[in-house]
């Protein structure tokens, strides 16, 4: 009992490991959980975003990263006091640093109509359950 106790607490906290501030997966498939680091980064494809969920620690820097071959992705948050990001042209990369504990929910303005483009950076000092972290 207790060496399956110990196996599965091995494997619990390998998983967190595993996920680092990066968190998330293409839609909303990502780990189960996220545990929170200093930075995470994520990528707009032609098909949407990827990861589409990370978590950062406060004051931890998320990369948007455009790598599709589209001149426009608007990158809006919908949580006010969220950082802005803006445009992002072909091969171009944003950084940004999210200050405070926050839930900062964002969308492609390009393409806000589509699931596939919206996602949310957990700003926590706590590891993040469900969602798609």
């Amino acid at each position: 009992m207790r060496m399956a106790s110990c196996f599965a607490l091995g494997v619990t906290a390998a998983a967190l490991a595993a996920c680092g501030g990066g968190g998330g997966g293409v839609a909303g498939g990502g780990a189960a959980s996220c545990s929170p680091g200093p930075t995470a980064a994520l990528s707009i494809t032609p098909t949407g975003l990827s990861p589409m969920n990370v978590c950062v620690s406060p004051n931890g820097q998320v990369t948007f990263s455009n790598t599709d071959t589209v001149a426009h992705h608007d990158i809006e948050f919908d949580t006010a006091g969220c950082p802005t990001v803006g445009d992002l042209a072909p091969g171009a990369q944003k950084t940004v640093t999210f200050p405070s504990v926050s839930n900062c929910s964002f969308h492609d303005g390009a393409n806000a109509a589509s699931a596939a483009f919206k996602g949310t950076v957990a700003v926590t000092q706590v590891t993040v359950s469900g969602g798609g972290y």
